[in-house]
């Protein structure tokens, strides 16, 4: 393992920009978010591992739509893109380090590079996957999506890995918002 990385409960993080570990509770969430896999033969062209990061997008049927939900939630607008008709085609929202993207829906889109875009975009979007987001105060977020009408999947409640509450969003995906516990953590 290099020295830029440590190996925590099973995962391999990188420290703080600052340097060293985190220093709270805050940083300690946000540095979940940044995960370095090393893998053995997986080097750049110096010799040094490769750093690989997890980002998730929700293709919407509606841009505006889900970072306006998003935004009720507390995430703020991270980017936008319109497209070449004006309309909002692209946006990230975040919270803390955690980043979801949202791609808008285009018949016949794609750009042509995706053998199967007319199968994902048809099915039923979401299906089956559950988007995890790692905080620490997950009670005040749950208060939140109950007070903007959110649709809360499952209700705010403890596990044996963590206090977690689920939702679903405007086009269906399931997002879990988590503060993780013991050998999750």
């Amino acid at each position: 393992m290099s020295s830029t990385s440590h190996r925590t409960r099973g995962r391999v993080e990188t420290p703080s920009a600052a340097g060293g570990g985190p220093r709270g509770p805050e940083e300690r969430s946000r540095r979940l978010i940044r995960v370095r896999i090393t893998v053995d033969g997986l080097v750049d062209g110096k010799g040094n591992s490769m750093k690989a990061l997890i980002s998730v997008m929700f293709n919407v049927k509606n841009v505006d739509r889900s970072l306006a939900f998003y935004r009720s939630l507390g995430f703020t607008a991270r980017w936008k893109w319109k497209g070449d008709d004006g309309t909002l085609h692209y946006a990230g929202v975040g919270l803390g380090e955690a980043v979801i993207a949202l791609g808008k829906i285009i018949p016949g889109g794609g750009g042509g590079e995706y053998r199967n875009y007319r199968k994902w975009v048809g099915s039923n979007l979401g299906g089956g996957v559950i988007v995890n987001v790692e905080l620490q105060n997950v009670e005040r977020l749950y208060a939140r999506a109950k007070k903007v009408g959110a649709t809360i999947e499952s209700r705010l409640r403890k596990w044996p890995y963590g206090t977690a509450f689920t939702i679903n969003d405007p086009d269906g995906y399931v997002v879990k918002f988590l503060r993780p516990q013991g050998e999750f953590a």
